[in-house]
């Protein structure tokens, strides 16, 4: 065999052991009830923070705080992230958090919030003023 073919095939095989990694990191969003079934592996869940559920004192612990979140199926569960309480959590629209079931508890180990449209709140004062 030429070199060039060696070479080749070492690249070649290289591309295919990178993209068997790649595959083996690739999450699928689920709900509360998938997560439960097969406890121990990693989750991400879509959903919307129930009000008035969020506890954090930053005097006990300022990285960690816990809340009730309804998935998109309507399952409430409640879900402990080990971060700090992120600014305006309560006015987000939807949740996104990663992790793991434990017992009836999600532990939420990385989480990403849709927060609601800066142009919201200036598209209802529009309209309002348009009705005069």
């Amino acid at each position: 065999m030429k070199k060039t073919h060696i070479i080749a095939l070492i690249v070649i095989a290289a591309a295919i052991g990178i993209l068997i990694t790649m595959l083996g990191n690739f999450d699928t969003y689920s709900n509360f009830n998938e997560a439960a079934a097969s406890k121990g592996k990693t989750h991400t869940v879509i959903g919307h923070y129930v009000p008035g559920t969020a506890q954090y004192d930053p005097t006990i612990n300022a990285n960690s705080f816990s809340f009730v979140m309804r998935d998109e199926k309507g399952i409430e569960k409640k879900v402990i992230s080990n971060t700090e309480k992120p600014q305006d959590f309560e006015r987000s629209e939807q949740i996104q958090i990663k992790g793991y079931m434990k017992d009836e508890v999600f532990i939420a180990t990385d989480m990403q919030l849709k927060c609601p449209s800066k142009y919201q709140d200036q598209a209802i004062q529009n309209s309002k003023q348009a009705s005069r």
